[in-house]
Order: C-alpha cells, then sequence, then structure tokens
C-alpha cells in the first residue's frame, strides 16, 4: 500500500510548523463534547522524540515532550507516518498489535482519533451533539424513510444519496436471479473455513457459524459478473462518474450474514464507518451496494443509518447515544438492493428475535481510481483483522 502522495513526513516540523499553520486556517477543531471528553495526548517515538496535543478552546495546541500527557503513545516512525496519512486508524494498528501505551489507554487514543482528522487532513466535523438537520432542496425536513426504484431519474437518487448518506431501492433484483445468488451464497457458506481468512465466525451454542464470508466472486460467476451490469454500474455512478467495482480487493464481493444467537466475534456490527481500519483518503468517497437476499426487520437484524454522516467525521456513538439523531432502520424486502456511502455511520444490531432467521445481504463497493493505484489484489485494509484468532474476528473491547 504505497504511492508518492503518501511518503514520509518530517515528525517535529509537521508538529512545530505544519500543524500550527494548518490551525491558523482551520481555528475550529473540537466540538464541545471533546473539549469536555478529551486529555492530553502524546506521541512518542522509538528514538525519544514525542509531541502532547491538548484541546485548548475550541482548537489543539502542540508541546514537545509526554511529561504533561495523559496518554502516551508509543509507536514506529513507518506507523506513525501511515496513521497521519490515515492509511491505518488507531483501529488497525491495534489489531496490529503495533501501538503500546505506557500511560492511558487505547479508549483515550480513539476518542481523538476524530479530531486529529480534523486537525490532520482538514476534513469536517460532524457534530452528534448538534448535527445539522438533513434537508431537502426547499430547506425543509427531508423525508428520510423515502424509497425509489431504477424507474426514477438517477437526478433524484444523486440528489437524495448526496443529502442523507444512503438511499433504499425496492425490486432491483427478481425472484429468479434472488434464488440463484442465494444458492451461490449457500455453496460458498457451505466451504468456508474459519482459518481460511476470508471469512468471519461466531459461535451459537458452543459452534462455529459464518457470519461473513469475502470474495464471492471467486466462487461464482453470477456474483462476479454484478459488477459490470448495467443496472448496478449505473447505481455504482450515483457516488460518482469515476467509481468502479471492486471484485478482486477490498474484501471483494462478499455476503454479510445476521446470525441469532450469536455470543462471539464481531456478529453485530456497531456504529462504524467502512474507512474506519483506515483509506479514507484513498477509497472514498466509496459507495457500498446491499443485494438484500432475505427480508431486513428488526427481528432479523436490519441495517441502521445514521443520515448525513457522511459530511464530516466524529466520534463513534454508543449504543445509547443515538436519541434524538436521525438513524433510519432500513426495512427492506428481498430483492431491494440499499446503498450508501462508505464514510456514512451505520450499525447493524443484533436480531430481536432470536428465533428468526437471519438476514443474508450480498454486497459490491465502488471507489475511485486511487484505490486501485494503492491497493493490490487480494488485498484491503480490514486484512489486518485476521492478526488475531484467524477468522474469530474479534470487536476491539474484546481484545483490551
Amino acid at each position: 500500500m504505497a504511492n508518492d502522495r503518501f511518503g514520509p513526513i518530517d515528525f517535529d516540523r509537521f508538529h512545530l510548523e505544519d500543524l500550527p499553520a494548518r490551525f491558523a486556517n482551520r481555528p475550529r477543531v473540537l466540538t464541545a463534547s471533546d473539549s469536555r471528553a478529551l486529555r492530553p495526548l502524546a506521541f512518542s517515538l522509538p528514538d525519544g522524540r514525542s509531541y502532547t496535543y491538548a484541546p485548548s478552546g475550541d482548537g489543539i495546541s502542540i508541546a514537545p515532550g509526554d511529561a504533561d500527557a495523559h496518554t502516551v503513545v508509543t509507536l514506529s516512525y513507518e506507523d506513525w507516518c501511515a496513521f497521519a496519512w490515515e492509511l491505518r486508524s488507531c483501529f488497525a494498528l491495534f489489531y496490529a498489535d503495533a501501538l503500546a501505551f505506557p500511560r492511558g489507554s487505547f479508549g483515550h487514543l480513539a476518542r481523538w482519533e476524530p479530531s486529529l482528522r480534523v486537525a490532520f487532513d482538514g476534513q469536517a466535523i460532524y457534530d452528534l451533539d448538534d448535527p445539522a438537520p438533513v434537508t431537502d432542496e426547499d430547506g425543509g425536513p427531508l423525508d428520510l424513510h423515502r424509497t425509489f426504484s431504477l424507474d426514477d431519474p438517477d437526478a433524484e437518487l444523486v440528489d437524495f444519496l448526496e443529502r442523507a448518506g444512503f438511499v433504499h431501492l425496492r425490486g432491483v433484483v427478481d425472484s429468479t436471479e434472488l434464488e440463484q445468488l442465494r444458492a451461490d451464497v449457500a455453496t460458498a457458506i457451505a466451504r468456508a473455513r474459519p482459518d481460511d481468512k476470508r471469512s468471519w465466525w461466531t459461535t451459537v451454542d458452543g459452534v462455529d457459524t459464518c457470519n461473513r464470508v469475502n470474495y464471492l466472486n471467486d466462487q461464482s460467476d453470477l456474483i462476479a459478473g454484478l459488477g459490470a451490469d448495467e443496472r448496478f454500474r449505473r447505481i455504482g455512478a450515483l457516488g460518482g462518474p469515476d467509481l468502479r467495482d471492486a471484485p478482486d480487493r477490498l474484501d471483494g464481493n462478499g455476503v454479510v450474514i445476521k446470525v441469532p444467537g450469536a455470543t462471539s466475534g464481531l456478529v453485530d456490527l456497531p456504529w462504524h464507518r467502512d474507512c474506519g481500519m483506515g483509506g479514507h483518503p484513498v477509497k472514498c468517497p466509496m459507495l457500498n451496494i446491499g443485494i438484500q437476499l432475505d427480508a431486513a426487520t428488526s427481528a432479523a437484524g436490519q441495517l441502521l443509518v445514521l443520515a448525513g454522516s457522511h459530511r464530516g467525521t466524529s466520534r463513534l456513538p454508543g449504543p445509547d447515544q443515538t436519541d434524538g439523531l436521525p438513524v433510519v432502520a432500513l426495512t427492506t424486502e428481498p430483492g431491494d438492493v440499499t446503498v450508501h456511502f462508505g464514510h456514512t455511520l451505520h450499525a447493524a444490531p443484533p436480531p430481536t428475535d432470536p428465533s428468526a432467521a437471519g438476514r443474508r445481504a450480498l454486497y459490491l463497493s465502488f471507489v475511485p481510481p486511487l484505490t486501485f493505484e494503492m491497493i493490490g489484489p487480494g488485498l484491503g485494509y480490514n486484512d489486518v483483522l485476521f492478526t488475531r484468532h484467524s477468522g474469530h474476528v474479534q470487536h476491539v473491547d474484546a481484545l483490551r
């Protein structure tokens, strides 16, 4: 994962010159919640150089050393550069066991990271405590529960997607094609093994159970051809005319399986962004297209999206921290398609009915040209999740 655009960074000049210059043109870096929650954080390299970041009003001050830091993060120079470029997030570095904390905790670094993205990259702030309303072209509230079909004009689909960060399309796949896709998915699930580094696993009643299979395009000609299908090319272009299907990298075309009764593994996804392991400047605006193989309801574990959250960066909300926010539960029928930007906050909570069959959704990803320069075939930012416990991918809280 290399490119001349993401070269080495002078650690001292970055902190003493580059960041102060950026702050002069970017006075607001922290939300009110950030200012209250964040305490001084230091990055320390093996050669002893370190710098401490501290909240200062709605901005950040930087000072050499780490004596006054509440949390000290030690990492290699190469990993610090990757973090600064957002090629690897703090979560990716943690899964790779590339971080140490002489003082403080990983959780504090994770709380800091969204503010650092504003400081480092100039990303906009999405303030979870005071989000900008999601409005229509007239300035009124956007109907976030509106659904569309492929008979609707592209201009309407693009407008809704750009405002909300997602779109729900009805009846894209007919019943005959759906049965063919289900059959190929079932075959791939039956072939999957916990150590194949192509699948994710959970435990149900003490039995290993597959909850995700990547690179289904390697096993099914039908699934491999979806990205070239005119329907999905059209849908992918909603995110931008230069986006291309990525079936051979970034997990390929994969299926997510909601498993009732799961007791381990990262099967019920908390609020996250699909660039959460890193690569936001490389693969966003990524557009993820979910072909719903089964009905999605709360009983089956449906997808939740936070409308408008693609417009900036923010901390990841906990399950009880979304009251009052524009959260939309996408209730879909088999053959429907959900579309969301990878940077849109979304979650997949567990099925509310443990006796109900979970849902399966087959995903395609459309990404910009830079992705193909940076990421080779068979590679992706999520590969780091297999560093520990093979296919039993764990939530970060289980590893701390």
